[in-house]
């Protein structure tokens, strides 16, 4: 028996969780109906002659027959690389060569009111692009969400992913009388491994929601009384538009996946009571670091907190285009449950973490008094212009605090502009703003250095996202005049 299974039995029987449930608003189950669904699941792989010790493609929505399939890849140990559902997404990436068969998951068509079974909504079919290699059933795939470049698929281990599970349901207080609506992807890290497995393991009543909106979650939500609840930026936005007084039930409300601007931070926060959390994580190396509820507002807007439990993060030296070294600096993460490299799509090692654990993750950092950190961009997201280091991060910051504007995206095009590469600004105005892209312009004359001044601004009424829920800032680099 896995250690997962394990866990699955002690909360089937646990007398304060097992009639907890887990709802996707159409079907539903408790606990401890859970290890007889699992039993069925197993019947069906094993009828439909999948092999688990032979990695297994999956591509799962937030419904219940996808998040019984995942619990039950998780309980018996299988090797299995996971997707979004590819229904209405042409762009998902194909099933990774070295998985054998590919399972999808289907919606329901209407409400069924006989016994619940997650049977009929999965789907099995042979890999057509199948390698034949032996997949190490230890190992999880996870694909990144290509924000800033191309997609890479990261190995994961069970015990890593579990590890990180526990630090999430330490740091945020998860329990058997906890209730987590889920309105990210379970697909992503994010989603199943800093909110589903965590509110699994402890037992706490589930609700996931697939392709919310501000309709579709007023509702769940007042149905449901979420107690934990993890979103994105853009889901804390919509939630502005559409509360009217403070929601008393939650507990924690967490965001990740991009920065949350200071203005949001501070609209939503009180939204929420005072419990808006802003994580710092990746694909790579799951929930690393957070604040806790309970710390001041400022902390929580400005700084990603403290590491999680077993992680250490540091600063490493950074030069500018003189040679002297400047600030901020590289951050550099270990993580005692973090991915142990990238593959290819036929499973092939493209790289793997250093020997000495540590982790260069791309971001730029400050440190702050008490010990906590606040990022402040990519070092990729910087472009030299006329001799000076300029962090588009910087300039996103700046345009900001134009009142007018409620998100700024800046991405740097290939071209040259004449005084270094070209940048451009993607604006999304607030309702009642009546601003066109050569007013904006002209006011970042005022606000910006001229070598960080944008060459391009666009006026946009919604930015291009990713399944994740983070910017699609590849598509808005595509638009660059």
């Amino acid at each position: 028996m896995t250690p997962f299974a394990t866990v699955l039995e002690q909360i089937a029987t646990s007398a304060a969780a097992r009639e907890n449930t887990i709802s996707d608003g159409q079907f539903t189950c408790t606990y401890g109906e859970v290890p007889g669904l699992l039993d069925g699941i197993d019947g069906f792989l094993t009828e439909s002659g999948v092999d688990v010790n032979s990695s297994l493609g999956v591509e799962c929505a937030n419904t219940l027959p996808g998040a019984l399939l995942l619990l039950s890849l998780m309980r018996k140990g299988a090797s299995y690389a996971m997707a979004p559902a590819a229904v209405n997404n042409p762009e998902l990436k194909p099933t990774p060569h070295f998985c054998r068969y590919r399972i999808s998951v289907s919606h329901a068509a209407a409400r069924d009111t006989g016994p619940f079974s997650p049977l009929p909504y999965l789907h099995v079919e042979p890999n057509p692009l199948y390698n034949g290699r032996t997949a190490d059933p230890s190992k999880l795939y996870l694909r990144t969400s290509g924000s800033m470049g191309a997609s890479k698929i990261v190995v994961h281990n069970h015990q890593g992913l579990l590890g990180n599970a526990q630090n999430c349901a330490l740091k945020y207080g998860f329990n058997a009388e906890s209730r987590a609506l889920i309105p990210v992807p379970v697909a992503h890290m994010y989603g199943f491994g800093a909110e589903f497995l965590p509110a699994v393991m402890t037992g706490a009543a589930i609700d996931l929601l697939e392709k919310t909106n501000l309709f579709k979650y007023l509702d769940r939500e007042k149905q449901f009384r979420p107690t934990i609840v993890f979103g994105t930026p853009t889901i804390c936005e919509m939630l502005l538009k559409g509360y009217k007084t403070a929601r008393s039930c939650y507990k924690v409300f967490v965001t990740s996946g991009q920065r949350i601007s200071d203005e949001i931070f501070r609209a939503f926060d009180p939204c929420v009571n005072g419990r808006l959390i802003n994580q710092y994580g990746s694909t790579e190396l799951g929930a690393t670091a957070a604040c806790s509820p309970g710390d001041p507002l400022d902390d929580r807007a400005t700084t990603i907190g403290k590491p999680m439990r077993g992680v250490e993060l540091r600063l490493g030296s950074r030069e500018d285009n003189t040679g002297r070294r400047s600030s901020p600096g590289e951050l550099y993460c270990r993580h005692p449950y973090g991915f142990e490299g990238y593959v290819d799509e036929d499973g092939e090692w493209l790289q793997q973490v250093s020997p000495d654990g540590w982790y260069r993750t791309g971001d730029l950092a400050t440190a702050k008094p008490g010990g906590s950190l606040s990022v402040t961009g990519r070092a990729d997201a910087s472009v030299n212009r006329r001799g000076y280091l300029v962090l588009l991060s910087d300039i996103e910051r700046v345009m900001e605090k134009l009142g007018s504007l409620s998100e700024v995206v800046v991405v740097a095009g290939k071209d040259d502009s004449g005084q270094g590469q070209k940048i451009a600004a993607f604006c999304v105005p607030r309702p009642t703003a009546i601003l066109d892209a050569s007013e904006i312009r002209r006011h970042c004359f005022d606000l910006l250095p001229h070598y960080a001044i944008p060459d391009e601004v666009h006026v946009t009424a919604t930015l291009p996202v990713l399944p994740s829920g983070k910017v699609d800032r590849q598509t808005l680099t595509a638009r660059i005049r």
